[in-house]
Formats: structure tokens, sequence, C-alpha cells
């Protein structure tokens, strides 16, 4: 009994390396969906080969080779058709192009608009002002290209914009007013609708309004947002 899971345990290691070298050298924010998939059924094939008393060696090593091969073939098929490629993995999506938010592509990739508010923090970037293009990649990450400013920046400009980073809060979203934001912003929220009504906006016509105390409002329509 042992013995056998000391080669089943040999023979899974073995072809997990094996077929991991296969996926090819992928940084871990490389890694698409399909990807993971490919894991969790080589996780499944090494634990049902050790904890089945019915299942012997060789069952293992066929499962590994079929499993290997439909990998191949997959792999095969995306590099050489862009329309199998997109089908079996998906494709880039722009979620912000000439700094409006793409509302459309949002819904279609699961997407609300604090988790791409997330995605951008998580890159440094804190308000949605500074996004001139944004494209969410297959593997999740998003690739941001800043908006450029007006005039360049030298050394100590740069690192006095940089201090002088600070949160923004999503107001409102949708047509909806996020009331805890509201709450922690501090805005108050007649301000909020002299400024709604000083720009000639509607509520239920807006998609997005953020807000932060050094920038104060920025605001898109669900027109602009392709909605």
């Amino acid at each position: 009994m042992f013995m056998s899971i000391i080669i089943s345990l040999g023979i899974g290691i073995v072809g997990v390396i094996i077929i991991t070298r296969m996926l090819g050298k992928k940084q871990l924010a490389q890694v698409t969906p399909l990807d993971f998939v490919y894991v969790l059924i080589l996780g499944g094939i090494v634990e049902e080969g050790l904890y089945s008393t019915q299942t012997q060696w060789y069952h293992i090593v066929f499962t590994f080779v079929v499993w290997g091969l439909l990998i191949y073939i997959l792999e095969t098929l995306a590099q050489k058709y862009d329309a199998f490629r997109w089908f079996i993995k998906g494709g880039n999506a722009v979620l912000v192009q000439d700094g409006k938010v793409h509302y459309k592509n949002l819904k279609k990739n699961k997407l609300e608009l604090e988790q791409l508010r997330t995605l951008l923090r998580m890159q440094g970037i804190f308000s949605l002002r500074e996004v001139e293009y944004a494209v969410l990649e297959t593997s999740g990450t998003v690739s941001v290209l800043e908006k450029a400013e007006e005039e360049p920046l030298s050394k100590g400009d740069y690192f006095e914009r940089v201090s002088r980073n600070e949160p923004t809060f999503l107001i409102v979203e949708n047509g909806a007013i996020h009331q805890s934001n509201l709450t922690a912003s501090g805005l108050e929220p007649t301000r909020l609708n002299e400024e709604l009504q000083r720009r000639g906006h509607q509520l239920n016509d807006l998609y997005l309004v953020e807000w932060s105390n050094k920038d104060g409002f920025f605001i898109q329509t669900k027109q602009e947002a392709s909605y």
C-alpha cells in the first residue's frame, strides 16, 4: 500500500512538472483562468491516484498522457488561430478610453465601478480623472495609460504631485448615490445637489460622480460611458 502511494506520488510530481513546462514560462500575473483549470484538474488526477484504492499507477500515467495531449492541442490551436484563442481564453477589454469609462465592457466582464477603482489603486492611481486609457487583460490585471500633464514636470514637481495624492470617493454610480461614501467624504448633500444643478445634470443621467477634497468633482454621464 505504501509503495503504491509512493509510486503514485512520484508519477504525479513528474506529470505536473511536464505539463507545467508545456504551459510555458509565465509569471503569476500572466496566468489565465484556463491555466487555473489545467492546474485544478491536475490536482484532481493526483488526488485520485493517492486516495483511491482502485486506481493503479498505469491509470495515472494514462490520464496524464491524455490530459497532456489535450492541453498541447488546445494551446497549439490557440497560438495558430485568433478566433479559437478568443473562444477559450477570451480577449482584452477596453475599460477606459479617452478618459471615459466604458460601462458596457465593465458589465460584460462582470466588473463593478468600485472594483475598477480598486485595480487602479493597486497601481497607485487614486482617481479615474487621472486615467486616459485602461485595458483589462486576459489575466485579470489592468494596464493603464495615465493622462499626460499639460506641462512637463520637473523632479520637484513630481514629488510634490505624489505627496498631494489623496483618496477619492465614488459618490454616485449608475444614477444612485452611495450614502456611505457620501458620509465618509464629508461632502454635504446640499453641496452635491448644487454642483449638479450648476452643471445642468440630472442624477438619473449620471454614470459616476467622484469627489476629492483636492480636485473636487469628476463627473461622467451615462451617454459619455457608452451606456
